[in-house]
């Protein structure tokens, strides 16, 4: 009998101990407790950081897409491809002429629409296929004819990627860029990041600028060579677009030389000539004392040589690209 009370309580300890495992130990709460207490000491501030730093990548980037907007040059198959505002329009995206924050500022690389012409020059011609006005001195002022057209004119948008809801680009913190441009072809753009609106230590500038020389070549790195086996005087002449005027002929500009006629009216004399620093002419100017600093747009030009009639006895289109060593163009007229 006593082996059996021996034995039942034996039992019963042992089903108390099971008991006693099914819940938590003062020292797992405690420890439980500890680890929540750590994790709502935890400060924010790396979150916030993280948050910030990815909102600064963004930024950086959205300044490289300016850039390209503006002008971009890159390479396929060996080729250069120029693209960008410069290259369809032959001028600087327009601003107010003031360094400014405003979205606004951006809006001629965004899209064509009321409102965006903030520099006054309101009659934009879309990109299409543009027929070249020639101003010479021998042959006169006359629109070419169609065969000889160019794709030119505006053809945004140039910014697509980052444009919000409201058709505005903005930093990463909802703030516009400062975006200006000078009388000497610079076109610029900064992350102000000392406005106030920006937290430390993002709270630096970061400029950044699609330079004159960036989109444009100076007239006295061009080397065209003109052969002359006609008994005529010709005037070769580079036609350069700018959408910013008011009328079709004023979007267009001139650069020509006069070619002389064969000695003698003997056709197989070869008369070559090149477009060197002191012979490019303008009309309405003369001679350009100035052509290290009279720029071409980045882009393809055409390149014409017409007679006294306003025949055109050669034809061709110049390649021009910045930072870079211009191509030969050969011309010949028989």
């Amino acid at each position: 009998m006593s082996t059996l009370i021996a034995t039942h309580s034996i039992g019963k300890n042992r089903c108390r101990a099971q008991a006693k495992q099914q819940g938590f130990t003062l020292l797992e709460l405690v420890l439980v407790m500890l680890i929540i207490g750590l994790i709502a000491s935890t400060p924010l501030a790396f979150i916030d950081n993280q948050d910030n730093q990815l909102r600064y990548d963004e930024t950086l980037a959205k300044m490289k897409l300016i850039e390209r907007a503006v002008y971009n040059q890159s390479t396929y198959q060996n080729q250069s491809l120029l693209s960008g505002f410069v290259v369809d329009n032959g001028v600087l995206p327009p601003t107010s002429g003031m360094a400014s924050q405003d979205p606004s500022e951006l809006f001629p690389l965004i899209g064509k629409k009321d409102g965006w012409n903030i520099d006054g020059a309101n009659d934009w011609v879309t990109f299409s296929g543009i027929k070249p006005y020639l101003k010479l001195a021998i042959a006169g002022e006359f629109e070419v004819p169609p065969p000889y057209t160019q794709l030119k004119g505006y053809r945004g948008p140039y910014l697509q990627e980052g444009v919000d809801s409201e058709g505005e680009f903005l930093d990463g913190w909802g703030v516009g860029f400062e975006v200006s441009s000078s009388a000497a072809g610079d076109y610029q753009f900064t992350y102000i990041g000392d406005d106030g609106s920006h937290p430390a230590p993002f709270n630096t500038r970061v400029s950044g600028a699609v330079s004159s020389l960036d989109w444009q070549v100076p007239l006295s790195q061009l080397n065209i060579n003109v052969t002359n086996y006609s008994t005529t005087v010709q005037e070769v002449a580079i036609a350069v677009f700018q959408n910013k005027a008011v009328s079709d002929d004023e979007r267009w500009t001139t650069y020509y030389f006069s070619i002389a006629a064969a000695s003698g009216g003997v056709p197989s004399i070869e008369r070559t000539v090149t477009f060197s620093s002191s012979e490019w002419q303008k009309k309405g100017i003369g001679s350009i004392s100035n052509p290290e600093t009279t720029y071409i747009p980045a882009g393809q030009h055409p390149i014409f040589v017409v007679d006294s009639t306003q025949v055109i006895n050669a034809y061709d289109r110049l390649l021009v690209i910045p930072r870079s060593t211009q191509p030969s163009l050969q011309l010949e007229v028989d």
